[in-house]
């Protein structure tokens, strides 16, 4: 939750500063149009017996001056984070719907769920545990220390199929003369449901609320049809 209120406190912030950045840009602009309507009655109407001071004058040019810059430094700024803005609204869009490895949960889909582990180098032997929504173990399954890629068949311990559309997390241990001397969860591919943007890095979410960001991911597949 804390996460939640932060990103969205940045969010309102931005949008603060760009309204801010914008109300100063039309204000600018404004007094531009003035200062410019005042200069030109002040020389239409001047005293041709008593002209302006050329000291003055050069001044109020100077003025003149500043004030446009200041308009157009202000339009190339709206410019700029609009860019950023569509921008970086872009680039998260491309990551909602996309199959990521994560170390969450994946949906059995009656099809086999492909799972990456890791193993102690000193490891006898290595055992794939299953666990259901609920954080119960309902399978294990010997897997070669040799390789780091399974495909879970979906096989429960009491013989059944695990449930369609059911969500499944695995970890592995690895066991050494009958102990167990690490534990590690695996990884699975999983459905990015929405992305957010966290100290300026995108952080993508799942749907069993899992979280990582986009710069931790290694793997990336197309949808599964």
């Amino acid at each position: 939750m804390q996460t939640v209120t932060t990103l969205s406190q940045a969010s309102a912030g931005f949008a603060r500063a760009t309204e801010t950045e914008t109300t100063t840009a039309t204000d600018t602009s404004g007094d531009f149009e003035t200062f410019l309507t005042l200069l030109t009655a002040q020389l239409r109407n001047q005293d041709p017996l008593k002209p302006v001071e050329s000291t003055e004058f050069v001044a109020q040019l100077a003025s003149f001056s500043a004030v446009e810059q200041q308009v157009q430094s202000n339009t190339k700024l709206e410019g700029i984070l609009e860019a950023l803005a569509s921008g970086a609204t872009g680039g998260l869009s491309q990551w909602i719907g996309q199959e990521v490895r994560n170390p969450g949960s994946a949906p059995y889909e009656n099809s086999p769920l492909d799972v990456l582990y890791l193993t102690h180098t000193e490891a006898d032997r290595v055992e794939l545990v299953v666990f259901d929504e609920s954080n119960n173990i309902v399978a294990r399954q010997e897997v070669s220390k040799n390789e780091s890629n399974v495909q879970w068949s979906g096989i429960l311990a009491d013989g059944s199929r695990a449930t369609e559309g059911a969500r499944y997390r695995f970890e592995t241990n690895s066991i050494r003369e009958g102990e167990i001397i690490a534990n590690t969860p695996a990884l699975v591919f999983s459905t990015v449901q929405e992305v957010r943007k966290f100290d300026g890095q995108p952080v993508l979410y799942f749907a069993d609320g899992t979280q990582m960001f986009a710069a931790d991911v290694e793997a990336i597949r197309t949808p599964q049809a």
